[in-house]
């Protein structure tokens, strides 16, 4: 590895996790290239989070769709106000089973640190964050233009979200006590 790359994985890995409010591809270095990485075998699972993000936007600009298992949060944030929502769930067998099979076909996939212009012409911006390996990794494009190798995990995050937004239960989640409405 060229003491550059290692430099810039070693800023990476310090940047985790990105200060709430933050616009994303907006003053953020990209990380360096990725490289083929495969799934830890001791890891829950790579999918650690998504992030939407608008910049010229006002209310609830940030949204982060993070998981710790088979448990989930959305945390709402403003660019300068805090987060004034969040809601958690938990993934269903059927939502646990989508994943994991995604999980399987990214495994062994080379992905790039950013695809695209994010957040261009404020059309807003997605990043996604990887375990692989032991690493953790981020991936960031412009919302709603998931890359072909992660088109399916984008999908499926949406549908995540749109539960989690809505305080609907589906097949892919069951909602905890107390959610909130967007």
């Amino acid at each position: 590895m060229k003491p550059n790359t290692l430099f810039k994985v070693l800023v990476l890995i310090a940047s985790f996790p990105f200060a709430a409010g933050c616009a994303l591809g907006s003053e953020e270095d990209p990380a360096p290239g990725q490289q083929s990485l495969g799934a830890s075998p001791d890891a829950e699972g790579i999918w650690l989070s998504t992030k939407y993000s608008f910049g010229l936007c006002s209310g609830e600009c940030i949204t982060t769709i993070s998981r710790d298992g088979a448990e989930l949060s959305l945390k709402a944030c403003t660019h300068n106000q805090g987060c004034p929502r969040s809601n958690l769930a938990t993934l269903t067998d059927e939502g646990a089973r989508k994943l994991d099979e995604i999980e399987d076909a990214l495994s062994g996939v080379a992905l790039d640190d950013r695809y695209g212009c994010p957040d261009c012409a404020d059309g807003g911006a997605t990043s996604v964050h990887l375990r692989r390996d032991g690493l953790e990794t981020s991936h960031l494009y412009q919302y709603a233009e998931a890359p072909a190798p992660l088109l399916a995990l984008d999908h499926l995050v949406a549908d995540l979200r749109l539960g989690l937004d809505s305080c609907t239960s589906g097949p892919l989640l069951k909602l905890s006590t107390g959610c909130t409405p967007k």
